[in-house]
């Protein structure tokens, strides 16, 4: 990518930073910005909240790569590929680890949640060394997540007892983010993850996501938006002309078609509409027939 120049009025001196940028000392590049996020900006001068607008469209972009990646023939215990429909650069996510990989569960099961971004950037922020002293120090979090209202939030994802967690990091990010760039950060551990029945839902909001290749249910859909709700998912089943599949091969009647046991496409369709955000499903309680489903407000 070619590089920008900083285009400041003449006689005018640079905006001094606390830490510069990895492309300071030359020309300043859209593609080196992009890979740090800068804490100490100066905050008087209009490029900082387009700086920052710029690095979040870009983690969230089509042309986004991850600040750290795995090589493919080498294989570590733990290490997994996730699929999901919100990640807009690829298919699959590489997670570290398990605790990552179901914390992805979690955050692609949440409706509110409209993109991921693994590894997204590199945040620089202030920490105390051995020695109590305070210096600058770099992060790279597990996930970035846009929300639905815009909100921007970086993730870590560990096991209760693993010696990585750092409560101090984690207060230093938290503070940093918050105060500089209106970002959020969290530290999820193993026994929040793993908390019901949410982490239950949210895996079945997960399961049941539109996939290419499957079978069109935008019919019933769009039946079940019809309905006056708020409805049991039994009820609607119920109101529905249309409950059931069927099967044929190709060559035979349509007479001939056959029951598909062991599915039903109106509790899976009412997962498909919460896990896309069309309506609210009930989350207190485990997902079952008698959740109710409500308009989104």
């Amino acid at each position: 990518m070619k590089s920008v120049q900083d285009r400041r009025p003449s006689g005018r001196k640079p905006s001094q930073v606390t830490k510069p940028l990895p492309s300071d000392d030359k020309k300043r590049s859209t593609e080196d910005d992009y890979k740090v996020l800068l804490q100490c900006l100066p905050h008087a001068h209009v490029w900082y909240r387009e700086h920052l607008r710029r690095a979040f469209d870009h983690i969230f972009s089509e042309g986004h790569e991850p600040r750290v990646t795995f090589p493919a023939r080498v294989r570590e215990h733990g290490r997994s590929k996730f699929t999901t429909s919100k990640y807009r650069t690829g298919s699959s996510i590489v997670t570290r680890n398990k605790w990552m990989a179901h914390g992805l569960a979690l955050m692609d099961g949440d409706p509110d949640i409209v993109a991921l971004s693994p590894y997204p950037i590199t945040i620089r922020y202030l920490g105390r060394n051995a020695n109590s002293s305070v210096e600058w120090k770099d992060h790279i979090p597990d996930l970035a997540i846009l929300r639905r209202n815009g909100a921007v939030g970086f993730m870590d994802f560990f096991h209760d007892i693993d010696t990585r967690r750092d409560d101090e990091r984690t207060n230093a990010l938290q503070i940093s983010l918050k105060e500089d760039c209106g970002a959020a950060y969290e530290e999820m551990c193993a026994t929040q993850i793993l908390r019901q029945p949410r982490f239950f839902n949210r895996n079945l909001l997960h399961a049941n996501r539109p996939r290419p290749g499957e079978l069109d249910l935008t019919v019933i859909e769009r039946c079940i938006l019809e309905q006056p709700l708020p409805m049991t998912i039994a009820e609607i089943s119920d109101a529905m002309p249309l409950n059931v599949v069927v099967e044929r091969w190709e060559d035979e009647d349509r007479t001939s078609a056959r029951f598909v046991p062991g599915s039903h496409v109106v509790f899976s369709s009412c997962l498909r509409l919460g896990y896309l955000g069309k309506v609210d499903l009930d989350m207190s309680k485990p997902l079952t027939m008698s959740s109710i489903v409500s308009r989104r407000v």
